[in-house]
């Protein structure tokens, strides 16, 4: 499961929807064990604390590669054998709660109203336009966008491209 040691080959090779599903499913439950570690660092933890804040930016590196590798399974499917359950990952509300966009921002949105790879391929201001329409403020734009170019960034270099600033990895989005 870990990008680094996937060969380009490995990368590129279609999956079946059955194959997908089971590695979409096995990475979603590695990414909920990961948020809940992340909101109870973030709730419970002085996020001040040096030891706090590195563990945080593990784990939120962590959650980018998470979904950088259910967008990748899920782009190995023929669009004409992908179904809902598979278009179902990644899950946006997930991703808003590693960014820490408010609770009330998400149940705005409708199911199917919005998703990760839409966010994706629109522009910072398309992207705080979107969001803003469900009651986004400026800050979870910003934390919104910044972490949008790090899952950008991730999943290009898992496509054989690298970023040029490996410090944007980081997704800097830590609640105060």
């Amino acid at each position: 499961m870990d990008e680094e040691n996937m060969t380009k080959s490995e990368e590129q090779q279609p999956l079946s929807l059955q194959k997908a599903l089971q590695q979409c499913e096995l990475v979603q439950n590695m990414i909920d064990l990961s948020i809940s570690n992340l909101e109870g660092l973030r709730t419970k933890c002085a996020t001040s604390n040096d030891l706090t804040q590195k563990e945080i930016r593990t784990l939120e590196s962590k959650l980018v590669k998470y979904f950088s590798r259910q967008l990748s399974c899920k782009k190995k499917v023929a669009l004409q054998e992908r179904n809902a359950e598979l278009d179902g990952f990644p899950q946006l509300r997930h991703w808003f709660r590693i960014v820490d966009v408010r609770k009330e921002v998400l149940e705005e949105i409708s199911p199917g109203q919005l998703s990760l790879e839409e966010l994706l391929e629109m522009t910072d201001e398309q992207v705080c336009e979107t969001v803003e329409k469900y009651g986004a403020n400026r800050e979870e734009c910003a934390r919104l966008n910044a972490s949008l170019t790090c899952l950008r960034n991730v999943h290009m270099s898992v496509q054989g491209w690298r970023p040029r600033d490996q410090h944007n990895l980081e997704l800097r989005v830590t609640a105060a």
